[in-house]
């Protein structure tokens, strides 16, 4: 076929060929791109279940977008031979590389950890793989790992029952008892011919890595019948065992993979990613000790910090322009995965102090610091920066740029750039480009959109309505930018947990920006955060609030809020495990602020580990009395504990210096109630009351007064108005009411119902 034209692809050359059919490289004339084709031999096109086989593989794919699957583009019909058109990839496939050598227990983390993502992606889409092996994952040249062959995918929709011809459409005609897969690979499940879930893909990943580990398959016998009896009835051995260099975590990971109760392995994809990315980030050999003991481990990833440059300018307004520009490194930085990041709001607590880079080091917990200073007059700037090790407060790398003002994005390139390079970070392709991405080319754009980050980060009253102001005028200045259409929405979403402002009018507002910044830009994490928060606790849809919180982990991990909200996500939905590492993570990347710190203390506290989470909250309370939300958690943890009387003082603190906010008047009214105090908690109700009469109160703040005043049907008319009103309190009842008031069967049962 080579040089024949399929519609309008051209065939240039033929890559491989199989029992499904044969690969070619062909052009795409329209797009000017290279392409693969995967064509059906005449034989196979006449066969109806071989077709049908081949058409499903495509449905499969076609559900699917995640950097980890591989992407289909169409599926054709050329003179009655039918083809499938996907990405060109380049590079191997793991069994390929596997010929060669074991990859070692590093490599083999970081490709399961990947294969994991693309797995969970398929998972959330109701598409089970049901052939994951090593010739059906393929790593591309630039170490990207892609999932391909879903010819035995499995598609099991939510609601499978309202449509069964979907069901058959895409699932493999099969009697029961037939098995399905490549033996060495096959779940329990599998073997025995039963039903499978996602968690039978994650057995057929934990045979992968074992074999990237060790060299060797973990399932391998005489003959395939013997393969599958000892998949069913005997135990793989230690990767370990033959290889002392493997950390006992990675050998537990694979261990917990290959349960032959499915219902004992990790119970998604998305865990077993976690797992595998933990082990990636919090460990380093050490040697081994005198007794010959296995190595433990240690955090030793490259970490930084970069603190606020300092205004040399003779404008003290252009604090503005210094603070953006420490933040937009950090930004850019946040992107890279083998590099520690601690959020902007930990650095700029040392913005004015003159601690010594040691000390300030030694709070963050970073083995480098990067300080500078702007001088700006008229167009003309002068930067400087310096990257320090903490160690010794030697310079690793300094630099000055005297440059015009349009060159501020070069220089805040070749910063980012240098840090990487001086902590000998390596850059995969994708964080590279993430790393010297430019939203916008307009300097007002971009100076109103930093300043409008400087009114944000007051995190007061006023400056929330100066800040929307300014990424208004941003986004009037240059359409385009997408990170103003995200911080402008999440102005508009994060305000209604505290503030008397009704969701849905903040919704409307915000849901169209959020949407406009991911069509400018789907790698922007920002905009996936804020989107992960609307869908998980204003529409109340805590799986796809998973998807994107999970996206914007994976373009940022080192974004200290996406992962605390995520822990909140993942708390809510009952993944305590998870949910807390992710809590303890974001406490690593941003140990100074407040707000980051109390919300991972609260998912602790709600995880189970009520100890550990009141005392971070307790911490917080100290290094921040004249702060109120550290106050209100602080006696929800109290109360959490059943020491009532103990959380009255925090809850009379948190009510006074927030001013009177309608979560701290609920809070101890409830409280009040509790205490048997009715008269107390009366004159605090009807304040809330009066308020709900002239505008707009939380209907569950209401919802929990009425329960602690053993008012069951008013409490249920409010939890009603709570759904209606996309009331993001909604969500965390069934996690925070016991802590709250008495659990209520038909309140219970009201929310509950309308969640997924």
């Amino acid at each position: 076929m080579i040089g024949q034209t399929l519609g309008h692809y051209k065939i240039l050359d033929k890559l491989g060929a199989g029992g499904m059919g044969e690969v070619y490289r062909a052009r795409d004339e329209r797009l000017d791109r290279d392409v693969a084709i995967k064509v059906l031999p005449e034989e196979v096109a006449q066969d109806d279940d071989r077709l049908a086989r081949f058409e499903r593989e495509a449905k499969a794919i076609a559900r699917l977008s995640h950097p980890n699957i591989l992407d289909i583009y169409e599926l054709g019909d050329h003179d009655g031979r039918p083809f499938m058109v996907t990405e060109l990839l380049v590079g191997e496939t793991l069994s390929e590389l596997l010929e060669h050598c074991s990859l070692g227990w590093r490599k083999a983390t970081e490709i399961g950890a990947a294969i994991a993502d693309g797995l969970a992606a398929a998972h959330i889409s109701g598409v089970v793989h049901r052939d994951l092996k090593p010739s059906n994952i393929f790593v591309i040249s630039d170490g990207c790992v892609k999932v391909i062959d879903f010819g035995l995918a499995r598609y099991e929709p939510a609601g499978a029952g309202q449509d069964e011809t979907a069901v058959q459409t895409m699932t493999v005609r099969t009697e029961p008892g037939t098995v399905l897969g490549t033996a060495p690979y096959m779940s329990p499940e599998q073997v025995r011919g039963e039903p499978v879930d996602p968690r039978s893909d994650i057995f057929s990943l934990g045979c992968v890595l074992y074999e990237m580990a060790c060299g060797r398959r973990a399932f391998s016998r005489g003959t395939a019948v013997e393969t599958m009896n000892a998949i069913l009835k005997e135990p793989a051995s230690e990767v370990g065992a033959s290889r002392p260099e493997v950390p006992p975590e990675f050998d537990r990971i694979t261990a917990h993979c290959l349960e032959k109760n499915s219902r004992q392995r990790f119970q998604s994809a998305s865990d077993l990613s976690f797992a595998l990315r933990s082990l990636l980030t919090a460990t380093d050999r050490i040697p081994s000790g005198e007794h010959g003991t296995r190595p433990t481990t240690r955090d030793t990833k490259p970490s930084i910090a970069v603190l606020p440059f300092k205004n040399l300018s003779a404008d003290p307004e252009q604090e503005f322009f210094c603070d953006g520009m420490a933040e937009e490194i950090t930004n850019a930085l946040v992107h890279v995965q083998g590099l520690r990041v601690v959020a902007r709001t930990s650095a700029f607590a040392f913005k004015g102090k003159h601690e010594d880079v040691r000390e300030i080091g030694g709070k963050l917990d970073v083995g480098a610091i990067v300080e500078g200073s702007v001088r700006k007059a008229g167009d003309r700037l002068r930067i400087t920066a310096q990257l320090i090790d903490v160690r010794d407060g030697s310079h690793m790398w300094s630099e000055r740029f005297d440059r015009r003002l349009e060159d501020v994005f070069e220089i805040q390139d070749e910063i980012s750039l240098a840090i990487v390079d001086s902590l000998k970070v390596r850059l995969l392709a994708r964080e590279k480009a993430s790393l010297v991405r430019r939203h916008t080319d307009n300097l007002e754009a971009h100076k109103a959109y930093l300043e409008g980050l400087f009114e944000w980060n007051k995190m007061s009253p006023e400056g929330f309505v100066r800040c929307q102001e300014l990424f208004r005028e941003a986004i009037q200045l240059d359409p385009d930018f997408a990170p103003a259409y995200a911080q402008l929405a999440d102005s508009n979403t994060s305000v209604t947990w505290w503030a008397d402002l009704p969701p849905i009018e903040a919704l409307a507002h915000a849901v169209p920006l959020v949407e406009k910044a991911l069509a400018l830009d789907p790698t922007l994490a920002h905009a996936h955060s804020v989107m992960g928060q609307y869908s998980s606790f204003f529409e109340r849809d805590l799986i796809a609030g998973d998807r994107s919180l999970r996206r914007a982990v994976e373009i940022a991990p080192n974004d200290a809020l996406a992962q605390t909200y995520l822990a909140l996500v993942l708390v809510m939905a009952g993944h305590g495990t998870e949910a807390s590492e992710r809590a303890r993570a974001a406490l690593r990347l941003d140990p100074l602020s407040p707000t980051n710190s109390v919300w991972a203390g609260v998912v602790l506290l709600l995880a189970g580990h009520t100890d550990e989470g009141r005392s971070v909250i307790e911490r917080q309370v100290e290094m921040t009395p004249h702060l109120w939300m550290p106050q209100y958690w602080l006696s929800f943890a109290l109360a959490m504990h059943g020491r009532l009387v103990e959380a009255r003082l925090p809850a009379e603190k948190a009510l006074e210096l927030s001013g009177g906010s309608s979560l701290t008047l609920f809070h101890l009214a409830s409280l009040c109630y509790r205490l048997g105090e009715k008269a107390s908690g009366d004159t605090l109700f009807i304040r809330l009351q009066q308020r709900a009469q002239t505008g707009y109160v939380a209907p569950m703040f209401l919802t929990w007064v009425h329960l602690a005043r053993g008012e069951p049907e008013a409490a249920l008319h409010c939890a009603g108005e709570a759904l209606t009103a996309k009331d993001p309190w909604v969500i965390p009842h069934r996690v925070m009411c016991p802590a709250i008031v008495p659990a209520t069967p038909l309140v219970d049962d009201l929310v509950a119902g309308d969640l997924p």
